[in-house]
């Protein structure tokens, strides 16, 4: 009879070593949200920190244009934009500028006259305005228009 009880404590041992090994294999997000990439397969062995998918956040809807140097200027933080996208062309959103971006992308190896300086763009995030019916996809292409702030 003792040999039992000894049988039933390691297999009651064992059982909350696996349980244990079973919470640290759990991975939580820490928002909801869609897998957009998926890094490593089920059974794969996975090290730590390693990373096991890249999540997108819906509520956090956003597009990243360029502005040319001659017009970079001309945009602020804050400033309102309309976007059209391909996939619903009958339908245009709202956003707002959010970042501007303080270094030139894509710039020419020697910059040396007026007209080459135009080539250089700097990047603008602008958020899409929170809207229930807002179905855009992340990586969905669209054109934005920036439009001029209301004055006086």
């Amino acid at each position: 009879m003792e040999a039992q009880r000894a049988r039933v404590r390691q297999a009651e041992a064992a059982l909350a070593r696996a349980r244990a090994r079973l919470d640290d294999a759990e991975a939580t997000a820490p928002f909801d949200g869609v897998v957009a990439i998926r890094h490593r397969e089920v059974g794969e062995t996975v090290s730590p920190g390693a990373p096991l998918v890249t999540l997108r956040d819906l509520d956090d809807r956003w597009i990243r244009i360029y502005v040319r140097e001659d017009a970079i200027g001309r945009v602020s933080l804050g400033q309102e934009a309309e976007i059209l996208s391909d996939s619903h062309p009958d339908r245009s959103y709202r956003g707002r500028v959010f970042f501007i971006g303080s270094e030139a992308e894509f710039t020419p190896r020697n910059v040396q006259t007026a007209e080459e300086r135009v080539r250089l763009v700097y990047p603008v995030k602008v958020r899409v305005a929170e809207d229930p019916d807002v179905d855009l996809k992340p990586g969905t292409p669209a054109d934005v228009r920036l439009l001029p702030p209301e004055g006086p």
